[in-house]
């Protein structure tokens, strides 16, 4: 495995509080269930993976914006005790932060809402603002729970200098020809490559078809 320590690593996502509630089912329409174990945890696709290469060694930047909230406060402070350099998260004033609200059941099936606040202002203006951060890194990780135009901004100025930049297609959505050329690296589950293909991926050889 490539050693993370030697390279400085920048991630351009979204940084979410997780409010999960675990209860023995998942509540039916207008049904209220009571009886559940409460707890909150960071999250958001971009958070975790800078949180994830901080842990492995690497150099981290982590570019995002938070609300002026206590969740976004809380955020940048578990950031910094993560090693993760904070000094291109911007803070939005009109914005909260993401929020996600999630119920788990006693079989670890699932429903969640996510809000996205502040997350869905990053905009390419703010990433303009960050050409330093992307001129320092060796590699630039996206998701895309940010908005589209954003994460195109990136990879066409990421791809100007020469820097490569991998994608997490999540949540699934369609990507442009315009964006896949300047993508270094792609990693798709089979749901975002069936959508990003076209391709039904039902065995061996229709997921080759796909990639």
């Amino acid at each position: 495995m490539e050693d993370l320590r030697n390279h400085n690593i920048l991630v351009v996502g979204s940084s979410n509080t997780d409010m999960v509630i675990k209860t023995n089912h998942l509540p039916r329409q207008g049904e209220t269930v009571l009886g559940g174990t409460f707890f909150m945890n960071p999250g958001g696709k971009g958070a975790n993976q800078a949180v994830a290469v901080a842990r492995l060694g690497g150099q981290v930047s982590f570019i995002c914006k938070t609300g002026s909230d206590i969740f976004g406060h809380q955020s940048q402070q578990l950031f910094e005790e993560e090693g993760i350099d904070t000094s291109y998260i911007f803070s939005d004033p009109k914005n909260p932060s993401g929020v996600a609200l999630i119920t788990v059941d006693a079989h670890a099936e699932n429903c969640i809402v996510v809000a996205s606040g502040a997350n869905a202002n990053l905009l390419p203006s703010d990433l303009a603002k960050s050409e330093e951060a992307i001129e320092k890194a060796d590699l630039i990780l996206m998701q895309l729970e940010i908005p589209m135009d954003t994460v195109e901004f990136v990879a066409k100025m990421a791809s100007k200098k020469n820097k490569r930049v991998i994608l997490n297609p999540a949540p699934a959505q369609t990507l442009s020809a315009a964006l896949l050329r300047h993508l270094y690296m792609i990693t798709p589950n089979e749901t975002e490559a069936e959508m990003i293909s076209g391709v039904k991926i039902t065995d061996e050889v229709s997921a080759k078809k796909a990639a």
